[in-house]
């Protein structure tokens, strides 16, 4: 009798699933059919221990070899099994299945099985869900989140909407925009299928759950909802803006800069014994900055040598750092009648500390400051 299609991608689905939860148990060989390789009870009981986190070592110990070092027996992959249902009652709780139908290698129980664990603890993984309704409904919002920025890939369903594979590497760009362009090949499901599997299992260690030969893989829905799953889980989430609060804060007072910049350029620019021109830029500075929320905002008038008119000086200290604000960088270069002076007004403290250049007549201060101005 030839094997259903369904069954048939089942298998696959659930053979592959148990080799990748496997992969690092030494207890357990290799799965070649998980029709056969689930009957003695080892399987199981090494499955439910990595989905879990357990060890089921209160509940038995599985055996590994019959009397005298002999095979097992059936009554041997019972008793090995019942230890596995101990934990499944007590957790699970399936019904209509026992340790007797899986020794058995009765398929159709087996499969409702695996499917309805691999649904208790994806459930719980991702956020102690209630049933499988409610895990559909939170892969699909995932799913149709992370493509939504691709026009032609519309996922409606766990099914049909994967036809052809492009949603798969819609998902995928979307987790790496720059490293995995979204390419998918018109006429070629099978390529997109491949690509996409391939690059989930390299790039994220998805396990390939799915038979990208399989053009119509898509049509099994617990096939899908597994390896979907993985994906979910897997996959990072989009990379944040690395500083949105700082462009949000640019963005939101771009024109107010733009206002401000054109009071400042406005004043005539003269020299520094002009007194009356220069508190007229201190007084700019003062509503500014004021304005911006810094605390302590004073003009200060500077000492003057004999005969010349100081020009004022603005200062002020933030009440806080904000970390949603940009990082002030400053240099500057200007000419100075007193280098020492103007030195002497800083300490350790001060966000930027002038140096003396070109023997003393310039001065030049550079630095960077979130929390003072």
């Amino acid at each position: 009798m030839t094997e259903p299609k369904w069954m048939k991608r089942q298998r696959r689905l659930y053979t592959n699933f148990c080799n990748a939860k496997l992969v690092d148990r030494d207890d357990v060989p290799p799965i070649t059919d998980v029709f056969e390789d689930i009957k003695d009870g080892r399987l199981l009981y090494a499955l439910l221990e990595v989905l879990s986190g357990q060890s089921l070592a209160p509940l038995g110990r599985v055996k590994t070899k019959g009397k005298g070092g002999k095979p097992l027996t059936r009554i041997d992959h019972v008793a090995n099994l019942s230890i596995a249902f101990r934990y499944i009652n007590q957790t699970t709780k399936i019904v209509g299945i026992g340790p007797g139908d899986v020794a058995d290698g009765n398929p159709n129980l087996i499969l409702g099985l695996l499917w309805s664990i691999i649904v208790f603890f994806t459930a719980k993984d991702l956020g102690g869900l209630d049933d499988v309704s409610a895990l559909k409904k939170k892969i699909l919002k995932w799913c149709q989140k992370r493509t939504e920025a691709n026009p032609d890939v519309e996922v409606r369903n766990l099914r049909d909407s994967f036809v052809g594979g492009r949603a798969f590497l819609a998902i995928l760009n979307d987790a790496d925009p720059t490293g995995f362009p979204y390419a998918p090949s018109p006429d070629e499901p099978t390529t997109n299928f491949k690509l996409a599997f391939r690059e989930a299992a390299d790039k994220y260690g998805v396990p390939e759950l799915l038979d990208a030969e399989d053009e119509e893989c898509w049509k099994d829905e617990q096939a899908m909802v597994t390896y979907l799953s993985e994906m979910m889980k897997r996959l990072p989430d989009k990379a944040a803006d690395p500083s949105p609060g700082v462009l949000k804060h640019v963005d939101a007072t771009a024109q107010q800069r733009l206002d401000d910049l054109k009071r400042l350029c406005a004043i005539a620019s003269v020299p520094t014994t002009s007194p009356e021109t220069c508190g007229e830029c201190a007084a700019a500075l003062h509503d500014i900055m004021t304005r911006d929320g810094l605390a302590n905002v004073e003009v200060y008038s500077s000492s003057a040598s004999e005969g010349t008119t100081a020009p004022p000086f603005v200062a002020a200290s933030s009440p806080r750092f904000d970390e949603t604000l940009p990082t002030i960088l400053f240099v500057a270069d200007y000419g100075v009648d007193d280098p020492a002076g103007i030195m002497g007004w800083t300490d350790e403290t001060t966000a930027f500390r002038p140096e003396e250049v070109e023997g003393g007549s310039r001065l030049r201060a550079a630095g960077a400051a979130g929390a003072k101005a």
